[in-house]
């Protein structure tokens, strides 16, 4: 015969590396059969497996709460390497179901694990060998939700916090109170939360203001009951638990009077005044304020400044002592020491007045024998007040408050007294003066 005449299966028989391939395929078919009938059982352990409390349905309102890392156990798993491994068998195929039955009081139940097939698992090929834990530890109690006060806390050191120079204020909760959902009689005995936050060594020290993230826990009697408890309030994303830690400047200041009414010599040379205390510590927040460069005690009208050493006490401000000012020493203590000047009286009366803001169609006439005119007091050098003359001094009184129905003469404060010399510019009118005045209709 002919080689062009052999048959087909001539030709396969004495194709060897057809015959290599047909021979490699039955061996596998071979050993997977071997392997599947023969082969020895073997042992698998499956983590994070899910426990599943139930309670009887006639139990009271009393549920189960347990923490999130008790939720999940072990199961160690026997049988055909075929059957247990990783893409026969997952955590999905196992349930570990805790039962409680029925529970009537509230407190801690021991419940043991027993493991099934889920709803699309089969362990009908499979052997339990065993479950780690095989019990857990479960609080029953009914459920409830509570509001409590929030406290902010620092874990560093609050004195070591700042630079020199600045003080750490009270730490700040994100919120004032919160709302805390958990087992009723563990809540009962709660009073507080508290915002827990820590300052990265890499921010210190501070010399601004401060949010840090919070972790949050309870004030209780024992820390295993925190496990139980969820505060509703908190989303770490859209409101998350922050404490702010306010930073405050601390520095003395030196410590000022303000003058009103002063002539214009003493604006450019403020007269010899001593204040006790010289200057004073201050705390304020630099983000809220722009700090200080003096502190103004009080206000001081030359025309209560008599040519002697005059003395006033102020309060301290009550903004100043909010602050974080200190406020021990009870009062400023001022004096101004006007020794070195003159005084001189003149009589004005029949001089010159002027009267402010008169209401037209009204007649205002003023009574000077009435009126203290004849003993105005005037302070200054004493170089300066030999200047001056009866004739420089002039009245201005504002009549807007008197009464356009009163047919009675009036007595008014003078608003002002004033020197009308171009030459004297450090002399000053002391004291009040009232002046009687006539009002009628024109």
């Amino acid at each position: 015969m002919s080689k062009n005449n052999k048959s087909v299966i001539e030709r396969i028989i004495y194709n060897n590396k057809l015959l290599m391939v047909f021979c490699l395929i039955i061996s596998v078919i071979l050993w997977a059969a071997v392997k599947i009938n023969y082969s020895a059982e073997t042992t698998r352990t499956i983590s994070d497996v899910k426990i599943a409390v139930t309670v009887s349905s006639d139990s009271s309102e009393l549920v189960p709460f347990i923490g999130e890392e008790e939720l999940y156990a072990e199961v160690v798993v026997s049988g055909k390497a075929y059957n247990i491994n990783s893409y026969a068998l997952t955590k999905d195929d196992i349930v570990i179901e805790a039962s409680a039955g029925y529970i009537d009081s509230a407190g801690f139940k021991v419940l043991n694990l027993n493991v099934k097939s889920s709803e699309t698992g089969d362990l009908s090929d499979v052997e339990v060998v065993s479950v780690s834990p095989s019990a857990i530890s479960v609080y029953f109690d009914r459920k409830a939700t509570q509001t409590f006060n929030v406290e902010a806390r620092i874990t560093n050191e609050l004195t070591a916090l700042a630079e020199e120079g600045y003080t750490v204020g009270q730490p700040v909760p994100s919120m004032s109170t919160v709302d805390v959902s958990g087992p009723a009689t563990i809540l009962n005995k709660m009073s507080k939360v508290y915002f827990e936050g820590s300052v990265m060594e890499e921010d210190l020290p501070l010399t601004h203001a401060k949010v840090i993230p919070a972790d949050i826990s309870y004030e209780l009697e024992s820390k295993r009951y925190e496990k139980y408890l969820v505060c509703e309030s908190i989303n770490d994303e859209s409101n998350p638990a922050t404490v702010t830690i306010p930073l405050y400047v601390t520095k003395n200041v030196p410590t000022q009077v303000k003058f009103i009414n002063q002539p214009a010599y003493f604006a450019e040379n403020p007269p010899k005044v001593k204040i006790t205390p010289s200057e004073l510590k201050v705390t304020y927040n630099p983000a809220e304020s722009e700090g200080y460069e003096f502190i103004t005690v009080g206000t001081v009208d030359f025309r209560t400044l008599l040519n002697k050493v005059n003395t006033f006490e102020f309060e301290i401000d009550e903004k100043l002592i909010s602050s974080g000012a200190d406020a021990s020493f009870g009062e400023f203590r001022v004096s101004i020491d006007m020794s070195d000047m003159s005084q001189k009286s003149f009589d004005i009366t029949g001089g010159k007045v002027v009267l402010l803001n008169q209401i037209e169609g009204y007649t205002y006439s003023v009574d000077t024998s009435r009126s203290n005119f004849d003993n105005v007091v005037v302070i200054g050098p004493e170089e300066s007040l030999k200047k001056i003359s009866a004739d420089d001094i002039q009245v201005e009184i504002n009549v807007s408050s008197l009464s356009l129905r009163s047919r009675a003469t009036q007595s008014i404060e003078v608003s002002n007294i004033s020197i009308v010399n171009e030459e004297i510019s450090d002399c000053w009118i002391y004291g009040k003066y009232n002046a009687v005045i006539g009002v009628s209709v024109q």
